[in-house]
């Protein structure tokens, strides 16, 4: 009973340290935006980068919106994305990226309206 406890415990810290962002839906929306942001590291400090994006002004995205964000961390670090402006519901996002110290940025970022 001790072990299994132990399993339990050691498996909910793995999953909740985990540094992928997802807000909103994916689900039956189509994918509008893909980009593979990379950016090398910088000697003892923390790397900020910002990554905007906005629905082109075409008649077809006319009242879409975000639904979903997902931004996939390939270097599995403490590394953070945080959306800072627009978002879902809106026609725009600011996505932040923060790197871990002396480490490079490289995430997948998908938007699905």
């Amino acid at each position: 009973m001790k072990l299994l406890l132990l399993v339990s415990l050691i498996t909910f810290i793995v999953i909740v340290d985990c540094t992928h962002t997802f807000l909103g839906t994916s689900v039956l929306r189509p994918l509008i935006y893909h980009h593979d942001v990379q950016y090398s590291s910088k000697i003892f400090k923390k790397r900020v980068e910002n990554l905007y994006f906005s629905l082109p002004s075409v008649p077809t995205n006319y009242g879409r919106t975000i639904q979903g964000i997902l931004a996939y961390d390939k270097t599995n670090s403490g590394a953070s994305a945080n959306v800072t402006q627009g978002g879902l519901g809106y026609n725009f996002m600011n996505l932040r990226m923060k790197s871990d110290r002396g480490r490079e940025i490289h995430y997948d970022v998908y938007v699905y309206a």
